[in-house]
Order: C-alpha cells, then structure tokens, then sequence
C-alpha cells in the first residue's frame, strides 16, 4: 500500500482536509470519531482545525484542486459524490454558519 498524499507532502493543498478527515471520517475510525471531530471543529486556537477549516471551505466553493481520489481512499464516503460528502461535513461540523457558496 503507498503513502497517502498528504504524508509526503504535508503542505500540498487540501492535505490537512484529506488527512484529518480520513482519521476522523472513515468508518473504521474509533466509533466516538465523528463526534470528537464535531468538537475540535469549533477550536479557533489550533491552527490545524483552522487550516481544515480553510480547506474545507476552499473544496465546496472549488472542488477542482481537491485529490478526490485521495479523499475518497482515505475517508470511504457513500454520500454519493465528493462534492455532498463536504457538504454534509460542513454543515455536521459548522451547522451555525452558512455553507460556503462559489
């Protein structure tokens, strides 16, 4: 098996989404996962859920940069396209704020 993307290059776009949303999202994860997400998600002072957050945001409003097939490997999505999957993460995870439009 290769190394995921984001391990090799840690500051490419969209390797922090891909990576914690792998750790988090995938169905394998702990079963607690997605909820402990849903609380670092809202910690403003860890630049790393503020980069996710960045990226997130960046990857519904322009999905053309975005590895989907790294995301895709990495969190095993069944929302039926890339493009729901970071939609139903955004609003799961910032349900208080709009959903970023193009």
């Amino acid at each position: 098996m290769r190394d995921p993307f984001w391990k090799k290059t840690p500051d490419a776009p969209f390797a922090t989404l891909v990576r914690i949303a792998g750790t988090y999202c995938h169905p394998e994860a702990d079963e607690n996962a997605y909820d402990d997400l849903k609380v670092l998600a809202r910690r403003d002072d860890r630049r790393e859920m503020t980069d996710f957050k960045n990226d997130l945001r960046r990857a519904i409003v322009d999905p053309s940069g975005l590895p989907e097939w790294e995301l895709y490997r990495e969190v095993q999505f069944d929302d039926g396209s890339t493009e729901k999957f970071l939609r139903r993460l955004w609003r799961d995870l910032y349900p208080d704020e709009p959903l970023p439009e193009p």
